[in-house]
């Protein structure tokens, strides 16, 4: 008993212990949780936010406005009670700006005041990348393969892996060790960096011997040419450079010559050698040919020869295993059936060549059989539609004089789909279409018969709008498409969400969200439709930043802003914008961020990540042109002078005929408008060839064009000139004005209203499409009334490729001036001339009409019109053939003809990057005693 007592006596103290020892753990508990509670509703006011920006010395208004996007984008206000929660919102904020390299913020109480300080360290920015040693590889290309570009943010780590990948690039490029080192220097001005790249390239190999064993049928001469890599050794510029990844190509182009030609099974293995002492390469080619496959058609009389051959894929990608030849019958069948011949059987036979393993004959025998015709269309079932309406939804037609009545199976499954969709489309839920076929014994006819069960309609019974505080049922129901007593169709439930969703989202509710709801009465033929919509917050415009336009000014992005600060929020608006700013000749790419969008703010401020393209450039070139001879041109030039989208350039040509140089400013967004400004002052002196005088001009220009609308261009230009026109000549000589007062100075404004149409495919090489230009010179002489005139001038021209590798080109132009002033005259230097380069060629420059003397006549109406067939050959090279005829008349001197006058000839062009360069040979066809035959012409970029 004793120790029982005992026992319990102890199990009763361990039990009491363990009662207050948990007590007091919920008593701290408690405790705790009221002390976070009685923190959580006490945090102290923010009684001031303090903004420093590191590492500057010296405060300037980069600064400044830095600190002014801190303050907008952070949630945290002054005199507000201070949040964790809107701490981490407005850090997170900061963070997507990709403004700032490092964000720390610290807390200080003073006298029970509440302060905030954020210390933010800012990106330096990379402002420039300059690249040493290059050659002979484009800057572009150096830049591609560069991961960092002008205005992203300067991180050191990333260096290295720019100089990886510019030495890859220069492997690609034939270099065998190039070495690249890339490094930063700071501008202690900004405090930005300039990126240096010096490439050593170091040797490359060089092609030394290509050989070819095997080739029996082409010579090694031919194979050569057909190899871009020993066209590129033949010019010194490339040094013979090998490039392995050029050489692959080769070989591929190799192969296809080989089987366009007919040898299908041709294998061709490349050995390369490389010297590693003398950095020399030779290349062997071991050139299995195969046979030639010469393959032949019997029985084909639907189609050609030439176009089943179009479907012989084993003479494209060969015929290993004989699965091309077995894919070029499939392709024919294919063919075949798509033309309606159902029963056409095709089958390939092999015919012998005793003793000629180096040639297969493969006769491809085609039973083509009769074409399936449809005899007849049998539709039931339609009770709502007359058969007529059903068979508009077909392209499955019987034959008669208006159709073919060929049965294609693929074409008339799509019309199934068509009737089905049709029912759809006009309220039937679950339409049913049935087929069936019935052939002939030959299955050259078949009768087709569709059974179409209807089901039943459903109509819209009503339409209802709910939950929406900033749309009126009014106007909701005006802009859905689904409307009441209309067919219901159940896809356009989505549609109609989409568009109440658009123009909420426009009206500063871009979080709204639009839900509609179907009923369905138990017959199937009404159903109700229920619109609800959740507008969500309104949301405000905030501000637009930006980031990478280290030389484009701020109010130059702003401007193309669709939408302004305190506007309501529109997304459509800010994806045009970013079109707007996009379509800017200053920027390579434009990126929107939208901060705060994701996280349903009242307030979206908008982050415009660019890449600035060089605006500067400088270009020297010199030539030959027949129209001027030998000539030489220089220019410099902004694209974005001053940081303000406005490009000025300076620029000057000197030839043979004369000299110009000018120097201009234009202007995108004139007066804030979508109408491009251009303004320029010029001088120049003209002697064209074969006319008695020339003129020197000093003048002024000013040039406004709006914005094209659908492919349109209207333009207003205004000039006033001061001319001083001369005799080459010391006699007057018969072909000039008859008055003198023409060689004296002249004052002339002149205002020429434009339009022009545009559709071609290219401005460089056009290959389809139509250039047609009108513009109307209004003249008036300040100081006489010789240039009183009004000069109509109209140029159209038209690109059509029929096939591939022809292009046919087709040019007419029309001038014609009518004076209006008392003299009735027109000075020499504004008649119009032809013969030459640009118009007739065949003809020396402005002699289609001329006197005695040999003297080019002008007239105040030309007529000229050119046709062309231009012939891609291959490696850049086009060959023409032209014919070009014109007529100058309404002279002022009684000498020459009105008669038109013609030429045909033909020429090659070398097509380069930046236009062709050719030389054409004309051929006057109705040449007058004591011309010559004809005229060769040299030229840059197509005459027209």
């Amino acid at each position: 008993m004793i120790v029982n007592d005992i026992s319990l006596k102890k199990i009763a103290a361990i039990f009491e212990f363990l009662s207050v020892f948990i007590i007091g753990i919920l008593i701290s508990v408690s405790a705790c949780c009221a002390d976070a509670k009685s923190t959580k509703d006490n945090y102290l006011n923010i009684s001031d936010i303090r903004v420093t920006i590191a590492k500057r010395i010296v405060e300037d208004e980069h600064d400044i406005s830095l600190r002014q996007m801190v303050f907008n984008l952070i949630d945290l206000k002054k005199g507000e009670k201070f949040s964790p929660a809107l701490l981490d919102e407005s850090i997170r904020m900061l963070q997507q700006s990709g403004k700032f390299k490092e964000i720390n913020v610290d807390s200080k109480e003073e006298d029970g005041k509440f302060i905030l300080f954020f210390h933010l360290t800012p990106y330096r920015w990379i402002k420039d990348i300059r690249i040493y040693g290059r050659y002979p590889v484009f800057e572009r290309d150096v830049l591609a393969a560069m991961t960092i570009y002008p205005g992203n943010a300067f991180v050191q780590e990333v260096l290295e892996k720019q100089e990886a990948e510019i030495v890859k690039l220069y492997k690609n490029e034939g270099y065998i060790e190039p070495k690249v080192s890339v490094v930063a220097d700071e501008d202690p001005a900004d405090g930005n960096y300039i990126i240096k790249v010096k490439i050593d390239k170091g040797p490359f190999y060089s092609l030394k011997t290509i050989a070819f064993t095997g080739n029996k049928n082409f010579s090694a001469t031919r194979l050569k040419w057909k190899m871009k890599i020993w066209r590129e050794a033949l010019f010194p510029a490339s040094f013979g450079r090998f490039i392995e990844a050029g050489f692959k190509k080769d070989v591929d182009e190799l192969t296809k010559f080989y089987r366009s030609k007919g040898f299908a099974d041709v294998e061709i293995q490349p050995v390369i050698k490389k010297d590693a002492k003398n950095h020399t390469v030779s290349i062997s080619l071991l050139i299995n040919e195969g046979p030639c496959y010469r393959t032949l058609f019997s029985g084909n009389k639907a189609f050609w020869d030439s176009t089943l051959k179009k479907d012989l894929i084993l003479l494209r990608d060969g015929n290993r295993n004989g699965l091309g030849l077995k894919r070029s019958i499939r392709k024919i069948e294919e063919s075949y059936q798509s033309s309606g011949y159902l029963s056409a059987k095709i089958k390939a036979e092999e015919e012998p060549h005793p003793g000629k393993d180096d040639i297969r004959t493969i006769r491809i025998i085609i039973e083509e059989n009769q074409k399936t015709i449809v005899d007849s269309i049998d539709i039931k079932g339609n009770v709502s539609y007359p058969e007529s309406r059903i068979r508009k939804q077909m392209l499955t037609e019987t034959g008669g004089i208006y159709g073919s009545g060929i049965f294609v199976p693929a074409i008339f499954e799509e019309d199934i789909s068509s009737i089905r969709a049709f029912y759809i489309s006009e309220g039937f839920m679950s339409p049913e279409v049935k087929q069936e076929l019935e052939w002939n014994r030959d299955r050259s006819r078949v009768k087709i018969r569709i059974t179409i069960n209807e089901g039943v309609r459903t109509m819209v019974s009503s339409v209802k709008i709910a939950g929406s505080k900033v749309l009126s049922s009014d106007d909701a129901l005006k802009l859905i498409t689904l409307k009441e007593k209309q067919p219901f169709q159940k896809y356009m439930i989505g549609k109609d969400e989409n568009a109440l969703s658009r123009l909420i989202s426009d009206k500063g509710y871009p979080y709204v969200k639009v839900k509609g709801e179907i009923e369905v009465a138990t017959d199937r033929k009404q159903a109700e439709i229920t619109y609800r919509i959740t507008d969500g917050i309104y949301v405000s415009m905030g501000e637009v930043y930006s980031k990478g336009n280290l030389r484009t000014k701020d109010r130059v992005i702003k401007k193309e802003m669709e939408i302004r600060t305190g506007e309501p929020f529109s997304l459509e608006k800010t994806l045009l914008s970013q079109r707007n700013i996009r379509n800017l000749d200053i920027f390579k790419e434009v990126g929107f961020k939208t901060l705060g969008l994701k996280e349903e703010k009242d307030k979206i401020n908008l982050m415009v990540d660019i890449e600035e393209q060089k605006p500067y450039f400088a270009e020297l070139g010199f030539g030959y042109e027949s129209s001027k001879e030998f000539y030489a041109r220089t220019g410099i030039g902004d694209h974005n002078l001053l940081g303000l989208n406005k490009y000025g350039w300076v620029s000057g040509e000197i030839s043979q005929t004369g000299y110009k140089s000018e120097i201009g400013i234009s202007e995108p967004r004139f007066l804030d408008t979508y109408t491009s400004a251009s303004m320029k002052i010029y001088a120049e002196q003209v002697e064209e060839f074969n006319e008695n005088f020339g003129y020197k001009a000093l003048g002024a220009s000013l040039g406004l064009s709006p914005k094209a609308i659908k492919n349109f261009t209207p333009g207003l230009n205004f000039s006033l000139e001061r001319r001083d026109q001369y005799r080459l000549d010391s006699s007057l000589p018969l072909g000039a004005s008859i008055s003198e007062e023409e060689y004296q100075k002249r004052s002339i404004l002149v205002v020429t209203p434009s339009l022009t149409y545009n559709t071609r495919d290219s401005f460089i090489r056009p290959k389809k499409g139509v250039y047609s230009s009108l513009h109307v010179d209004v003249s008036k002489g300040l100081e006489n009334s010789f240039d009183d005139f009004i000069k109509y001038r109209y140029d159209l021209r038209y690109y059509y490729t029929p096939v591939n590798r022809l292009t046919l080109a087709f040019l007419g132009r029309a001038g014609y001036i009518k004076a209006y002033g008392n003299k009735g005259q027109v000075p020499q230097d504004q008649l119009f001339f032809l013969g030459g380069t640009f118009d007739v060629r065949g003809f020396e420059e402005n002699l289609l009409r001329f006197d005695s003397a040999g003297d080019a006549i002008g007239g105040r109406c030309a007529v000229s019109g050119s046709m062309e067939a231009r012939i891609d050959l291959g490696a850049n090279v086009e060959m023409t053939l032209f014919y070009d005829t014109g007529s100058v008349s309404k002279a002022f001197v009684d000498a020459g003809s009105d008669e038109f006058r013609s030429s045909a000839g033909l020429g090659l062009r070398y097509i380069t990057p930046i236009g062709p360069i050719g030389i054409l040979y004309g051929h006057k066809l109705d040449r007058e005693k004591g011309e010559s035959s004809g005229q060769i012409h040299f030229s840059v970029g197509y005459t027209f």
